[in-house]
C-alpha cells in the first residue's frame, strides 16, 4: 500500500472514530454502560463509558472523551520505578515535572485511596500544555490527577487530564458517583490480557451469499461484509476497508444510553452538534427512513472536512434495548458511490443478537 493510500486510510479511520458512538463490549464482566480498554499483556482492565473513545495506539492503554475536549484517562507501567515506593517515585516525578512542565504547580499534598483493590496515592497538579491543531497551536492550563499503586512487582500509574475549566465536569465520571459507578471504581488488576480471546468468530452462523462475518462472538450484533472487503483487525470495533488500493471503510459502533426514551433523531442531533465542533466544516446532505434488523431506523449522509480534506459519510442508526447501533461508511467523495451497493447489503443484513 503506498504512503499516500496509508495516509488516506488513517484519516478515514480517524474520521470514522470521531463521528460515531464508540464500541461497547458485551462481555458480562464489563459494567453496564462501559467498555473495556486493554492492550495485549495488560495486567489490568480499564473500563470507560461507552461515550468515550478507546485509544491503544503505541501500546498505551488510554481513552479520551472527544477529540476536541482534551479530556483523557490512561494507565501505564512505570518502567523507571525500579524498587521505589509510590511516594519515592512521586518525588522523582515531581522533580521532573518541575523542570520540564511550564507553570507546574503541586500543592505538596496527596490523598490515600484504592486502585484496583491496592493501596494507592493520589496527586493532583496543574501545568500549561501546548495543544497543536493543524497549523495552529495554543497554550492551555491543564489539571492532572495521578493515582499510583504497586501490584506484584510493578508500579502502575493512572492519569486523568483535562483543561482546567473542564476538570470538575468529568471528575465524577472518573472518581465515581454515589452508586459507585466510575472509571476508577471499576478499574481492576487481573491476569495478562489476551486480545486474541476476543477475536473469535462463530462457525455456527451462515453468512449471506458472497459475504463474510467480521463481528466477534463477544459482540451483541452480527455484521457481514462482502468477501472482497478486508477486515481491519487492529480496530477496537468491527471494521473493514474496500481494498489495498481503496481505503474506503465501514465500521460498527455501539452506544448505551441511560435514557431509554431517546430516539434515533435525538441521538443523531447530539452527534451532529459534536460534528460541528470537531470538523472544519460539516454539511448534512440527506436523511432517509430505512429498516435495520427489521425495525425502523434512520440513514444520514453528510460531508465533513478534516485536516483540509473533504470526506463523505453515511451513517445508518438503529436503537434496540437502549443501545444505539451505528454503521458508518466513510470515503473520499469521488469514491463514495462506488461502494454504495455493498454498504446497502451490509445494512440490510445487520443483525442484533
Amino acid at each position: 500500500m503506498s504512503s499516500k493510500i496509508k495516509r488516506i486510510a488513517a484519516a478515514l479511520l480517524l474520521l470514522a472514530m470521531l463521528t460515531s458512538a464508540f464500541a461497547a463490549c458485551s462481555n458480562s464482566d464489563v459494567p453496564d454502560g462501559y467498555q473495556l480498554v486493554a492492550c495485549e499483556g495488560d495486567c489490568f482492565r480499564l473500563y470507560v463509558p461507552t461515550q468515550w473513545t478507546p485509544n491503544t495506539a503505541g501500546g498505551v492503554t488510554s481513552a479520551y472523551y472527544s477529540a476536541s475536549a482534551g479530556v483523557s484517562v490512561g494507565v501505564t507501567v512505570a518502567d523507571d520505578a525500579g524498587e521505589l515506593s509510590v511516594e519515592e517515585y512521586w518525588n522523582k516525578c515531581n522533580e521532573n515535572f518541575a523542570s520540564s512542565l511550564k507553570d507546574y504547580e503541586w500543592s505538596g499534598k496527596h490523598e490515600t485511596m484504592v486502585l484496583g483493590g491496592k493501596p494507592a496515592y493520589k496527586y493532583v497538579y496543574t501545568a500549561s500544555v501546548t495543544v497543536v491543531n493543524g497549523e495552529k497551536s495554543e497554550t492551555l492550563s491543564y489539571k492532572f490527577m495521578q493515582v499510583m499503586a504497586r501490584y506484584e512487582d510493578e508500579l502502575y500509574v493512572f492519569v486523568y487530564s483535562a483543561p482546567l475549566e473542564s476538570y470538575d465536569a468529568y471528575l465524577e465520571t472518573v472518581e465515581g458517583d454515589s452508586d459507585g459507578a466510575g472509571i476508577l471504581p471499576y478499574f481492576v488488576f487481573a491476569e495478562p490480557y489476551d486480545g486474541g480471546e476476543d477475536k473469535k468468530y462463530s462457525d455456527k452462523v451462515t453468512a449471506p451469499e458472497g459475504m463474510k462475518l467480521i463481528s466477534t462472538d463477544e459482540l451483541a450484533y452480527r455484521f457481514f461484509v462482502p468477501n472482497s472487503w478486508i477486515v481491519n483487525d487492529r480496530a477496537e470495533y468491527s471494521a473493514a476497508y474496500a481494498s489495498d488500493t481503496d481505503s474506503s471503510n465501514v465500521s460498527v459502533q455501539m452506544y448505551m444510553t441511560k435514557d431509554e426514551s431517546k430516539t434515533v433523531e435525538e441521538y443523531f442531533a447530539e452527534c451532529e452538534a459534536r460534528y460541528k465542533n470537531i470538523f472544519e466544516s460539516y454539511e448534512l446532505l440527506s436523511t432517509e427512513d430505512i429498516k435495520m434488523d427489521g425495525v425502523p431506523a434512520k440513514q444520514y449522509t453528510y460531508t465533513a472536512v478534516i485536516g483540509g480534506v473533504e470526506y463523505k459519510q453515511l451513517q445508518a442508526i438503529v436503537v434496540k434495548g437502549a443501545v444505539f447501533y451505528t454503521v458508518t461508511y466513510t470515503a473520499l467523495p469521488e469514491k463514495f458511490d462506488t461502494h454504495l451497493s455493498d454498504v446497502a447489503k451490509m445494512i440490510e443484513n445487520f443483525d442484533v443478537r
